[in-house]
Order: structure tokens, then C-alpha cells, then sequence
């Protein structure tokens, strides 16, 4: 199965500006184009029971957007997919583990050699299934199991974490966009 990622990153001047949705857009208007030979516009969407937007009239074709820090991406496949991206940012671990994995997890991520990685690596796995799922954050995260569907982490450096999840597994492409924005 094949995917592609579209990515670009948020424009210095739109950083903080609440423009990562637009661009989203942006970009999976570009990947339809360039894949399908769709054009967005004229491309009916609806959601899912929680909220997991679809194209109506193409059934075969699936998407999943998602952005964090400076990045934003689209993801586009031919089967369900989610995907998640996360800046690492301070918070509080041990808190938010515990809405997060089950009981026996919370210790071996905190005692770790690299907790903050162990941290944000089931962060974007717990995302991107709920979102392959399209079960959405009405999932309690601690009950994923990581046997269903398959998983991919994304290399994006030292400072983000990021994962892809899909029913069966996928050979990505990379494709990075420069975005035009008002």
C-alpha cells in the first residue's frame, strides 16, 4: 500500500497566527491535484460519526491532516489513515500518562533513559490511531492496543515526534509544498 505525505512549514509570519487548518487545506488541495488530478473545490466532504472528515465521492481515497510547532502535513492513502505530529514541549508527564496509557506503562516511560521520547512517542501513536480510526479523542487512549493495524514513526529531528497509523502497512513518499496564503 502507498501513501504520501504533503508537509511544508508555517511562514515566519503567519507563526502564532492560527493559520495551520488553512494550510492543511492547502495542502491536501495540492495532493489531490497532483495524485488524482482532483480538484478540492469541487470534492463534496462530510464527517464521521466523531467528526473524521471523508470525501463523499471518492471512496478509495483517504486523507488525515496534522500540525504541530512549525510543520504541517497531509497525509494521503488509499486506505483509512491517521497521522500525528508533536512538538516536544514541557508538560507534565506523569499527569498526562496517566490519561494516556495503562497503569503499568506510566513507569517505564518515566524511568527511561529518554522519558520525554518515550513520552511523545505514545503521544503521536495514541493520536494517529484514534485518528485512523476516526474514533477521535472519544477513545479512552489507555485501552489501544498496539497489535491492530500497523504503525510507522516519522524521523523529524530531536525536537518532534510524529507517527502514521493504517490498516495495513505502507511505503510512504515524501512530498514537501510551498503554500500560498493571503
Amino acid at each position: 500500500m502507498k501513501a504520501v505525505i504533503y508537509f511544508t512549514e508555517v511562514p515566519q509570519q503567519y507563526e502564532h497566527k492560527n493559520m495551520e487548518h488553512m494550510i492543511g487545506e492547502k495542502l491536501l488541495a495540492t495532493g489531490l491535484y497532483k495524485e488524482y488530478g482532483l480538484k478540492l473545490a469541487f470534492e463534496p466532504r462530510a464527517t464521521g460519526e466523531h467528526g473524521k472528515p471523508f470525501l463523499t465521492l471518492q471512496p478509495k481515497i483517504h486523507y488525515n491532516i496534522t500540525h504541530s510547532g512549525k510543520y504541517v502535513m497531509c497525509i494521503i492513502a488509499d486506505q483509512e489513515i491517521g497521522i500525528d505530529v508533536q512538538v516536544h514541549k514541557k508538560v507534565n508527564y506523569e499527569r498526562m500518562l496517566e490519561r494516556m496509557v495503562p497503569a503499568d506503562m506510566i513507569r517505564e516511560i518515566l524511568d527511561s533513559d529518554e522519558p520525554e521520547k518515550a513520552f511523545f512517542t505514545q503521544w503521536v501513536l495514541r493520536e494517529a490511531y484514534i485518528k485512523w480510526t476516526g474514533e477521535g479523542l472519544s477513545r479512552d487512549l489507555r485501552t489501544i492496543s498496539m497489535e491492530d493495524g500497523s504503525y510507522l514513526m516519522l524521523e523529524l529531528g530531536e525536537e518532534y515526534s510524529g507517527a502514521v497509523w493504517s490498516r495495513k502497512p505502507l511505503e510512504l513518499r515524501w512530498e514537501h509544498a510551498e503554500v500560498q496564503l493571503p
